[in-house]
């Protein structure tokens, strides 16, 4: 799972308002394949893993999915992930943390666990949720996450008496 989120970090300021989402198939504990959703209305972490497992030569049936959100289940810019992998005959899904969004709200999983695939959610939940801080603030309160940087001199001003501006940074 850590390597899942390491990938899914690769998608920041390239996914917005989307979350950054990893994913690696393993078998034995040996990483097969990988991806990251890398652009807003690109093709998903889990539908990136499945296609290098594909350039690889690894079929991915059986094998065990380790992904940084759940994977999603409705109709959106892509396909539903769930499909794909159900198609491919995954074996056991680690999700890091449940998907807030009410599209998927645990239908991910439930479509997952409905197709016979073992789910298992929480590995390393609080990384995930730190690195989507931004996206579950958007979900859960329908604001943004807003980053602000400004320079100041020691005194705490940031221009002179007259209104003038100096060079801070």
């Amino acid at each position: 799972m850590r390597r899942a989120l390491q990938l899914a970090r690769r998608g920041e300021g390239w996914v917005e308002p989307n979350p950054m989402v990893g994913a690696v198939l393993a078998r034995d504990g040996r990483i097969l394949a990988e991806g990251y959703h890398s652009r807003f209305g690109g093709p998903h972490a889990e539908i990136m893993a499945l296609d290098d497992a594909r350039r690889n030569g690894v079929a991915p049936a059986g094998c065990d999915l380790f992904v940084s959100l759940e994977p999603c289940s409705h109709h959106g810019k892509t396909p539903p992930c769930v499909d794909a992998l159900i198609e491919t005959g995954i074996g056991q899904v680690w999700v890091a943390m449940a998907d807030p969004f009410q599209k998927v709200g645990g239908k991910g999983i439930e479509r997952l666990e409905a197709a016979g695939a073992a789910v298992k959610v929480g590995l390393l939940e609080d990384e995930a949720r730190a690195l989507n801080a931004p996206y579950l603030k958007r979900i859960h309160t329908a604001l943004p996450w807003v980053l602000a940087k400004w320079a100041q001199s020691l005194d705490g001003r940031v221009a002179t008496a007259g209104g003038h501006s100096q060079w801070i940074s």
